[in-house]
């Protein structure tokens, strides 16, 4: 399992040919500067620093989540148990979402970002041995060799547009608060293809790009920054605002975060987290989807309790001294799922930031 979080060889490539530019450079004292050189915070948090008037940041991260093994609450349960609802069980799950986000600095207290949101899931399922599947060819029957089928779906998801305004800013602590609103951009209608066990018929909650519906996003975020050490610690909600046009609507979210970070070096800083994510079941139904198919497909397996372990890595560019790498990896300590579902494995972050 340690293995999901090494870094890829191209990133530590990358790392040795950015030796050449990284540098030692001037550091900033001031939490809010027209720099990177002070931003210690992990890869995996947003809103843990403002930009002074009249300056941009662009910032692309992409997060990769792989599931595997099936769990009901804490306890991992075997596909014979899920053949006993369904037709096909879950093996394995992998999330790619990349996102794109502009921010500027309205004034020395306000700020306003924009984010652009790509994602890639695939999902392979297991079919119960003897189950009859309908394709283009017509009728074929899944035995013990021939059984595995696969969901592949990507796109455009749900936007994002957030504020964020500063209501203590010192010289070693900062209090941000943050508001934004979800844009229902991504497909919820996207149906199974011919390789699929039901072409054409509406796809599982979680392999559509968006949720559907208009959401608040509040959070709030304390830094404290004293020389080379930074303590953050931050919640973030989603409450949904109604549902969507299929007659369902996602629970609502809540996510904490807390972490360390030491910069070692004036071009390197690493950093520890902890996140914990308490999310509610899905309410209503898609009156499309087939709940006997697959877990997926039943809206009451959706949403619990997770809680992540963090180790991540920043590198600070000399000759582009206002540009950031961010690199954070996350292994779960916890899970108590609603209902029949895949369980976290892993999760990576990868970021770059520019400052101008």
């Amino acid at each position: 399992m340690m293995d999901d979080c090494l870094l890829p060889k191209t990133f530590l490539t990358v790392f040795i040919i950015l030796n050449f530019f990284i540098g030692h450079g001037q550091s900033c004292d001031s939490l809010q500067c027209n720099c990177l050189k002070n931003d210690l915070n992990p890869s995996g948090i947003m809103f843990g620093h403002l930009h002074s008037k009249g300056t941009w940041m662009l910032s692309y991260r992409d997060m990769n989540m792989q599931m595997e093994n099936i769990q009901i609450g804490t306890k991992k349960i075997a596909d014979d148990i899920v053949y006993q609802n369904y037709i096909m069980s879950p093996k394995a799950m992998k999330m790619d979402m990349h996102m794109l986000m502009a921010m500027y600095g309205i004034t020395e207290k306000l700020s306003v970002m924009v984010m652009l949101n790509y994602n890639q899931f695939s999902m392979n399922m297991k079919m119960l041995p003897g189950t009859m599947q309908m394709n283009m060819n017509g009728m074929i029957m899944a035995n013990q060799n021939v059984s595995i089928m696969n969901y592949n779906t990507s796109g455009l998801s749900d936007s994002k547009i957030y504020t964020m305004y500063t209501l203590l800013n010192k010289a070693n602590q900062q209090f941000i608060l943050s508001g934004g609103i979800n844009i229902p951009f991504g497909s919820i209608d996207l149906k199974g293809d011919s390789k699929s066990m039901l072409p054409g018929y509406q796809l599982p909650y979680m392999m559509q790009l968006g949720d559907g519906t208009f959401d608040l996003l509040p959070g709030l975020t304390y830094i404290f920054n004293k020389s080379r050490l930074l303590w953050g610690t931050q919640l973030n909600g989603t409450y949904r605002l109604g549902y969507n046009k299929r007659a369902y609507v996602y629970g609502n979210e809540l996510n904490a975060n807390t972490w360390l970070a030491y910069r070692f070096l004036p071009w390197m800083s690493t950093s520890l987290r902890a996140e914990i994510n308490a999310a509610d079941i899905i309410y209503g139904k898609d009156t499309e989807q087939y709940e006997v198919m697959e877990p997926a497909a039943k809206t009451a397996n959706y949403g619990g309790t997770k809680a992540f372990g963090y180790v991540g890595l920043n590198l600070y560019l000399k000759k582009v001294a206002k540009s950031k790498i961010s690199f954070e990896c996350g292994l779960p300590f916890y899970q108590n799922l609603n209902g029949v579902q895949l369980t976290g494995r892993s999760t990576i972050y990868a970021g770059w930031s520019l400052l101008f």
